[in-house]
């Protein structure tokens, strides 16, 4: 799985890639902020989404 940032054309996103399922999710202005792309691409935000994803806790 592959987590990432972007900032194209002024629209903030994370994109989630598990290989067969792609996921885009829209930051609000508010959030879309450095610290966002930081914790996009962070241990903790992976470890959140995949647990997310598999309907953990």
């Amino acid at each position: 799985m592959q987590i990432y940032y972007s900032n194209d054309n002024g629209e903030h996103c994370v994109y989630i890639d598990e290989g067969e399922r792609q996921h885009r999710i829209f930051l609000p202005k508010d959030v879309a902020t450095l610290d966002a792309r930081y914790f996009a691409q962070s241990e903790a935000a992976t470890y959140v989404i995949e647990q997310l994803l598999k309907g953990g806790d």
